[in-house]
């Protein structure tokens, strides 16, 4: 049993289905598409969407998306890789004689295209149960309405602020509005997010990778320097795969193959099969150096052998 003594959270036990997320009103949308018939792609395509609004600093529609989908009456779990590829502009010639030796994080040079949005629409159509507008029409009216600042997004967005993060003047009219991070608890609204959902709700991927989303898109990345062309967006494309498996102590551990760096933990566990961890105190020096020593080895392999 927790110690209630202590901060901390009780196990949740459900028998028809539930949805562990990092915002309340996230994982309320999750069980609210199941509870409306909706099956767990459905959850999870309109939980990602509402941490749009929530969780800014974490996730966007300019983002990537990863999923691991176990189908009823099928033997094999399938993966959907969405990330985004670089622009087919890009040279790393040129980045390489402006003396950069990896790529510039603050860069318009580190922004690929797009992958998340046509991962979920190819989710949604291949194993979701709802429509697309039905599943995206919680972080629709969360967009628009607003949502209270949390305590994690508020103290990030303040670091992002202070930091000069937010130098695109269309990012600081939207997320520095009042000229300052939003607080916690303040009510912080995205209706042109929401515009953009509308449209993918009523169009699917054509309403963001082709039309006027996607010429402002572009517009934006080529006015930063970038290389990107709607040419290199509308061909966005997510693809369907084979998960790489592992095994620690009979159970079978599942992730995405490279480009994913999700093989870093099965070579972890790996590594940590051999030891008898049980063995050891939980909170003792010896389990933690063995631990801290595990994932400097999968790091390094995941450095030089996976991806960046």
């Amino acid at each position: 049993m927790r110690d209630f003594q202590k901060p901390g959270r009780s196990a949740v036990f459900a028998s028809n289905g539930l949805a562990a997320t990092s915002h309340p009103l996230a994982a309320q949308t999750a069980v609210s598409l199941l509870q409306a018939g909706g099956n767990a792609v459905d959850a999870a395509i309109g939980a990602a969407l509402v941490l749009n609004i929530c969780e800014p600093q974490m996730t966007g529609l300019g983002g990537d998306a990863f999923a691991l989908i176990d189908v009823p009456g099928h033997d094999e779990i399938i993966a959907l890789n969405g990330s985004g590829r670089a622009p087919r502009g890009l040279d790393a010639a040129a980045l390489r004689a402006a003396g950069h030796k990896t790529i510039p994080l603050r860069d318009v040079a580190a922004v690929t295209l797009p992958g998340a949005v046509d991962a979920f629409c190819r989710l949604s159509e291949a194993h979701g149960h709802l429509p697309l507008a039905e599943v995206l029409a919680p972080a629709i009216r969360y967009a628009e309405e607003g949502v209270p600042v949390a305590p994690r997004a508020a103290f990030d967005w303040a670091v992002a602020a202070r930091d000069g993060h937010l130098v695109n003047p269309a990012a600081q009219r939207t997320y520095l509005s009042t000229g300052a991070a939003p607080e916690i608890g303040t009510l912080f609204r995205a209706p042109g997010q929401a515009e953009v959902l509308r449209r993918i709700a009523a169009q699917g991927r054509s309403g963001f990778y082709e039309g006027e989303v996607a010429e402002d898109l572009i517009a934006s990345l080529q006015e930063m320097g970038g290389t990107h062309t709607l040419e290199d967006l509308e061909a966005t494309e997510a693809s369907w795969g084979t998960p790489v498996a592992g095994n620690y102590k009979g159970t079978e551990l599942v992730e995405h193959p490279p480009n994913g760096q999700g093989a870093t933990a099965i070579l972890m566990a790996n590594i940590l099969s051999h030891f008898d961890l049980p063995a050891l105190d939980p909170f003792g020096a010896a389990r933690v150096h063995l631990e801290a020593e595990a994932a400097k080895l999968a790091y390094d392999a995941r450095n030089r052998f996976i991806a960046d």
